[in-house]
């Protein structure tokens, strides 16, 4: 199912912090794991490190000025994701990716890439529909997609 709401995606900024701290915490113990292979808070002082230093580019979707999700890209093509869980299955991650591997072209990157948890369906089937080539352990999924 795709969204037609007023999806926006745009690059975050540091006024984002407090709204990105806001979706991360409004995030069940079970997606955090999944997000981060471990149980984890993260900080208000993490996020502002993402943004101004540590990812090549974070993202934000909004929809009537909420943010309802985040996807980082950093230098080696790795990237990250997070859906507010009162929007997912609604293309918005999906969205988010596209424009992520967008920022990897317009960056020079040669391939982005993911890993996640074998029960991360929703990121399994958007590396699918993307095109991403998916590797399956054990104990995690990796995905990779080469940019030409």
């Amino acid at each position: 199912m795709s969204v037609n709401l007023n999806l926006q995606i745009r690059t975050a900024s540091i006024n984002d912090v407090e709204h990105i701290y806001n979706l991360y915490s409004s995030l069940s113990p079970d997606d955090l794991y999944m997000r981060f292979f471990s149980f984890k808070k993260i900080t208000e002082e993490e996020i502002k490190n993402l943004i101004s230093r540590k990812a090549l580019v974070t993202l934000i979707a909004e929809i009537d000025n909420n943010i309802v999700g985040e996807a980082s890209l950093y230098e080696d093509g790795e990237f990250s994701l997070v859906v507010s869980p009162n929007y997912r299955k609604m293309g918005i991650g999906t969205k988010l990716v596209e424009e992520l591997v967008n920022q990897a072209m317009e960056h020079k990157l040669d391939k982005i890439k993911f890993y996640t948890l074998p029960d991360n369906i929703p990121m399994i089937k958007i590396g699918k529909k993307l095109g991403f080539s998916l590797k399956f352990d054990e104990d995690e999924v990796f995905g990779i997609k080469y940019i030409h």
